[in-house]
């Protein structure tokens, strides 16, 4: 009967296992701190959640610093074969904006995925693909033009990427809103892990989502559903709103 039980509590462990993490087979960042092969809730090939957001539960976002070569994901045929396969009909913008500037044309679809789930539809005061401001369009007006979209979005990218030093975690974080230490925002801490559902932070609109850096980077890189099946990525579960006493 012992036995029996043993082996009851060893096959309830190992599904459990099995429905928290994910082997993309693609290794672990050596430039990346708490990298792991495995990805799970907290952890994945391109560093942990605690590295990501350095400084968030003390005094203020310090991003560390990985390179956008440096960064592991799938290939573009893997995305689209797999949770990407509405990114595919938009494939050209993505190519030639990558051509343009400079960025893996996974990257962008990743992020056109990871923004609006490839809804070139999507409204808002950031629309279409890409989610972002109308400041960074051609002559600073939004158009219909998908191109122009996708080529806002990644000029938005790269721009932060530049005006990082290179840093494309930094550059990722701000495309979602983050800030760094001394920014001047949040009392010049930057962004904290009490911040987004502070008084100030709901002030600014919707919060920023403290899983954004570990969703996108060990999430939807790696081919992963972070919407759907695969929502178990990130350890704050926010669900960009202030009202289920999450952090956010």
């Amino acid at each position: 009967m012992a036995i029996l039980k043993l082996a009851v509590l060893i096959a309830l462990a190992a599904a459990l296992a099995n429905a928290q993490s994910a082997n993309p087979g693609i290794g672990s960042n050596p430039t990346a701190d708490g990298a792991t092969d495995d990805v799970t809730s907290n952890t994945g090939p391109n560093g942990s959640e605690d590295w990501l957001n350095t400084g968030i539960t003390g005094d203020g976002w310090s991003p560390p610093y990985l390179a956008l070569e440096d960064i592991y994901h799938i290939s573009l045929d893997e995305f689209y074969a797999g949770i990407g396969s509405p990114c595919k009909q938009y494939d050209q913008y993505f190519q030639s904006a990558s051509s343009k500037y400079g960025v893996d044309a996974v990257i962008l679809a990743v992020l056109a995925m990871q923004e609006s789930s490839c809804n070139a539809d999507a409204g808002g005061p950031t629309p279409g693909l890409m989610q972002v401001s109308c400041d960074n369009y051609p002559d600073g007006q939004c158009t219909d033009s998908i191109q122009d979209n996708v080529d806002a979005g990644t000029k938005y990218l790269t721009d932060q990427i530049d005006s990082s030093g290179g840093n494309a975690l930094q550059a990722f974080g701000s495309y979602n809103g983050w800030f760094v230490k001394d920014s001047g925002l949040n009392g010049n801490k930057g962004l904290t892990e009490d911040y987004p559902c502070s008084d100030e932070g709901q002030s600014n609109g919707v919060p920023q989502n403290l899983d954004y850096l570990h969703q996108v980077l060990n999430g939807w890189l790696m081919g992963l559903d972070v919407y759907g099946d695969d929502n178990w990525i990130g350890t704050y579960g926010c669900d960009q709103s202030c009202g289920d006493g999450s952090k956010c």
